[in-house]
């Protein structure tokens, strides 16, 4: 991309700025019924929506999209936040605000589904599944424009891609299924809608 094309990509960020908020909301409210600003706990995260295989199965079916706006810990959330503020502006650049938000949450969701499905012991929770999905997203997006955008880009979402997903699989306490989910289904989305005006 230009300079030029850089600078729309830094203005559009409306979509990311309102999921951001909706985050960080959450986030104090939950601090705030934890008495713990650096830690989140289980319970409450449970209490207010998140990803739990047994109650999933009894028909809460609504927590996996809730879980996506709930974060264990101030460092999980920050670094959640950081991702999606770098990420998200690009999406909504290359494919509008509309199927943006569409492969954010349905990214969200089919996370949720795999963790259900592969992890359901676990309270999972956070916005890692469909950042993954934006991941799967721009992936795309790079593969079938790679002759005009180089190379080198390609190789940056690969190595991001790759990068943490290497640090899913070597940290505890990750939900991998969830970042796999988000991924594949992201893509499959992106590939299916296909990119929004500024690319037609």
């Amino acid at each position: 991309m230009n300079l030029k094309e850089n600078k729309i990509v830094n203005q559009n960020n409306i979509v990311t700025m309102i999921i951001i908020a909706i985050n960080v909301v959450l986030y104090i409210i939950t601090a705030i019924m934890s008495k713990n600003i650096l830690d989140i706990n289980a319970y409450v995260l449970l209490y207010m929506g998140g990803n739990y295989g047994a109650l999933v199965s009894k028909g809460q079916v609504w927590r996996l999209l809730t879980c996506a706006f709930l974060h264990e810990g101030l460092v999980h959330i920050f670094f959640n936040m950081y991702a999606l503020k770098i990420l998200g502006p690009e999406i909504q650049y290359v494919y509008g605000k509309i199927k943006y938000l569409t492969i954010y949450l349905l990214s969200a969701i089919a996370a949720s589904i795999f963790s259900y499905i592969f992890g359901p012991q676990s309270v999972s929770v956070g916005a890692s599944g469909a950042i993954f999905g934006l991941l799967g997203a721009i992936l795309i997006f790079g593969i079938k424009h790679r002759k005009q955008i180089g190379k080198a880009y390609m190789m940056n979402i690969l190595q991001v891609i790759f990068v943490n997903v290497v640090i899913g699989i070597s940290t505890s306490n990750i939900d991998n299924a969830a970042h796999f989910g988000g991924l594949i289904i992201g893509a499959l989305i992106a590939l299916l809608l296909g990119e929004g005006e500024n690319f037609k």
